[in-house]
Formats: structure tokens, sequence, C-alpha cells
């Protein structure tokens, strides 16, 4: 019942497809576009050949970046129906491109494009400031909306708390098991959920062991589900590899149950963050279990 409920709240978006299928004429998304909008297919071919999404301004002088100048020059001219369509292109930096344009009209069907991406997910080159990279289309599409709800807002937290459309991408999020795990971190960190989402998370933290799911539950659900959350953090200690921040957590975590047990596990933890992270990670721990009484 819960799943069908989260799925319900999804369906109540626009879709991309229902925009473009308006034009009942059009044999092809790329005929449509060299039929109708040549400016709009030449500055599509110019952001592919770039073949990088950019922010505004880029490198160490902050220089306004002509990638993003092309992005600012299609939403100038193409219509919303010709940014649905830019959204399926197999050059995946135009089809970010045309997805932050959706959202930048405030478009929901930006919500469906997200959803496609999600399910099977394209890395695009990335230039953010200085920094040169990838990410997953799905994430910057998400980043793109959630810092748009964030920076218009007088008020960040409620306005996280409170947005449909970030409820909406949230859900599909929960709905999936292999989203990027920054996406995890977002949906837990945005709002508190309602008592509909309750087994949905309770099945990341304590089936698929996702930390942020569980930490979520210590925040949130400790007096109901402690015994849980202690079960689903040592089992995560039996991972390969460990990353520091999730460290940060697991140690914050168990340390508040103040169990001399689970102390001890944490003090056997220390060889192993030795042996992947060296010295200045060991020293690290050391002195937080020590400013916790923890004998090591």
């Amino acid at each position: 019942m819960t799943r069908i409920f989260i799925i319900f709240i999804i369906l109540t978006l626009s879709s991309c497809q229902a925009q473009v299928e308006k034009q009942k004429e059009e044999k092809d998304s790329k005929e449509e576009l060299t039929l109708t909008n040549e400016s709009v297919l030449n500055l599509r071919d110019t952001i592919a050949q770039f073949n990088e999404v950019q922010d505004s301004h880029i490198g160490y002088a902050g220089s306004p970046s002509e990638q993003y100048g092309n992005y600012e020059k299609l939403l100038g001219i193409a219509s919303d129906n010709d940014l649905c369509l830019l959204t399926k292109d197999t050059n995946y930096s135009v089809a970010t491109y045309a997805t932050f344009g959706l959202i930048e009209r405030n478009n929901p069907a930006f919500i469906e494009v997200f959803e496609r991406f999600l399910a099977d997910d394209r890395r695009v080159k990335t230039m953010k400031g200085c920094m040169v990279g990838s990410d997953f289309v799905s994430s910057e599409i998400y980043h793109e909306y959630w810092n748009k709800v964030r920076l218009e807002s007088d008020n960040e937290k409620i306005a996280l708390q409170n947005d449909k459309n970030l409820l909406k991408l949230d859900s599909l999020i929960l709905l999936s098991d292999s989203a990027e795990w920054l996406l995890y971190d977002r949906v837990f960190n945005n709002r508190v959920f309602g008592d509909e989402y309750s087994s949905l998370i309770q099945t990341h933290a304590f089936e698929r062991k996702n930390i942020y799911a569980i930490e979520y539950l210590f925040k949130n659900n400790l007096d109901e589900k402690q015994e849980e959350i202690i079960a689903s953090v040592k089992e995560y200690l039996n991972k390969e590899e460990i990353w520091p921040i999730y460290y940060d957590k697991i140690f914050e975590m168990l340390l508040s149950f103040k169990q001399n047990e689970l102390n001890q596990l944490l003090v056997s933890e220390l060889k192993d963050i030795k042996k992947q992270y060296g010295d200045s990670k060991l020293n690290k721990y050391k002195k937080i279990l020590r400013e916790n009484g923890v004998k090591i």
C-alpha cells in the first residue's frame, strides 16, 4: 500500500511525452526540430560539440562560460516542446541543459526526465568553477532543481520540507535501489517524512544497509527502532571499504548509546581505518574515542 501511495503522488506530475504527443503530425523529434526551428537545432549542435555541462562562470578567474551562454541562447528561443524533445537527445549535455531549461521555466515535465535517467542513468562531463569531472545526469537534474528551491526561498529548511516537486523527486529516489549516494544524502536531509514512507525507509536502512537511511531513523525514530539501528550499523561495519564520512556517522551513532560492547567494536575498527586511510584518520578517530571516555 505504501508503494502504491507514493507512486500515486508521483503520477500527478506533467510529462514531456504528453506535451510532445500533442503535435500529432510529427514523426520524429529530430525531424520536428529540423523542420520547424533551425536556430534551435543549430544551438543543439553547438552544445553537443562542446559536450560538457558547465556553470555560468568557470576557471580560476571565474570567466563567463561560452557553453552556458549557448544554453541561455537556447532558453531564449526554444519552446517548451522543443526542450522536451531535446531531453531525449543522445548527447547527454544537450539533454541535461534542455532539462535545466524546463526547471528554469517551472515546467514540472522535468520530473519525468529525472525519472527516466534515474532508471537508466548516464554520465555527463561537467565543469563547475575550476573543477572538471563527470556526474550522473540524474544528479545534475536533481541538484539544479534542489538549488533553485533553496536559493529562491527566504527559509531554506521550510522550502525543502514543503516543495511538492522536490517530494516527487525524493519519492522516486526512495523507490530506487541504485541512486547515487549523494541523492540519498539529500533525500534524508530534506525533510521528515510522513508515516506512509516508514516501511520504504526501513527497507533502505535495515535490508539494503543504506547508511543515510540508518542515520535518518537514528535522528527521527530512535526510541522505536534502537535495536534495529544498532544491528544495521554493526552489519554495515562488515563492508570491505567504508568511506571516512560514513565512519563519522557510525562513530556518532554508536558512541551515543554508551554501551561498552559498541565502544569496543569501534576500537577494533581502528586497525582497518589505519590500513585504509593512514595515521591522520586513525588519530582523528582515536581522539573521538578518548573524548567520549573510551579507553584504547
